[in-house]
């Protein structure tokens, strides 16, 4: 782990704090809560520095709410907050939405894609399962919503199936999870000095959760996301790589975030 320095590694991992979300019964998420209880989860994005190129994996909740006070209820049991932007935390690392060049999308899930507004002329990349539901006639039934993600230019939209490097050296691999939604990806990053560390995404919602196999009952589809976490297990243990899950906001306060970098 480092703090900023005017001697920089090639590549570098900051973690970015998106959002918060507060949600009164966690059962709707995991299948290790009991009903109504109340639970806060984290949101992140990631900013990968490659001597290649800048990639900024997922967008989070749109930085409007930010302006909210009480924060944007988005259904009975669950409200949206941003503490702090997307924007902002860039800024203070000194990252210009403009020098994105490549947006790499998880899913499409309101939390996931709130600022892709801000990155017009980055290459988006999504996997081609994905790219079929959002855009094809019935997104909703997987709770992807067109309007949060209407900016997006199709013809800049870069599909893929399977693996995907990046920057193709191995050091940034998109790495396909599905089940959650019929796309969902995880992000693996081959790290020189911190290892492999996989941003594992939405495969599973606390750490209890990924350890159990138990999968939210609403995703996609269960036996592949039970595939999807037995998948980052093995990538535990064959490549020593060390998994963060996205809303676990307790395991997340163990991850530092921006302007501090993995490298």
């Amino acid at each position: 782990m480092h703090a900023d320095t005017q001697t920089r590694p090639s590549i570098r991992l900051y973690v970015l704090d998106t959002g918060l979300i507060e949600c009164a019964d966690f059962a709707m998420f995991s299948p290790s809560a009991g009903p109504g209880v109340y639970q806060a989860m984290s949101v992140r994005s990631y900013l990968v520095v490659h001597p290649e190129g800048v990639l900024l994996w997922d967008t989070g909740i749109a930085d409007a709410i930010a302006e909210r006070r009480g924060g944007e209820r988005i259904m009975d049991p669950i409200v949206f907050r941003v503490p702090r932007t997307l924007s902002s935390q860039l800024a203070e690392i000194g990252h210009s939405p403009a020098e994105v060049d490549v947006l790499g999308l998880s899913h499409l899930h309101l939390d996931h894609v709130g600022n892709v507004d801000q990155f017009p002329d980055a290459r988006v990349v999504m996997q081609q399962a994905d790219y079929d539901a959002a855009f094809g006639p019935t997104p909703e039934r997987i709770e992807f919503f067109p309007e949060s993600y209407a900016s997006l230019d199709q013809e800049k939209i870069h599909t893929v199936a399977g693996e995907y490097d990046v920057f193709g050296d191995g050091t940034v691999v998109m790495e396909p999870l599905p089940g959650h939604t019929p796309g969902h990806q995880g992000l693996l990053l081959n790290l020189p000095e911190s290892g492999p560390v996989l941003l594992a995404t939405d495969i599973a919602y606390s750490a209890q959760d990924y350890a159990d196999v138990a999968v939210r009952n609403s995703n996609f589809d269960l036996d592949e996301s039970r595939r999807s976490i037995e998948r980052a297990k093995q990538l535990e243990r064959e490549l020593g790589a060390t998994v963060w899950l996205h809303h676990d906001l307790e395991a997340q306060r163990a991850v530092r975030t921006a302007p501090r970098y993995y490298a």
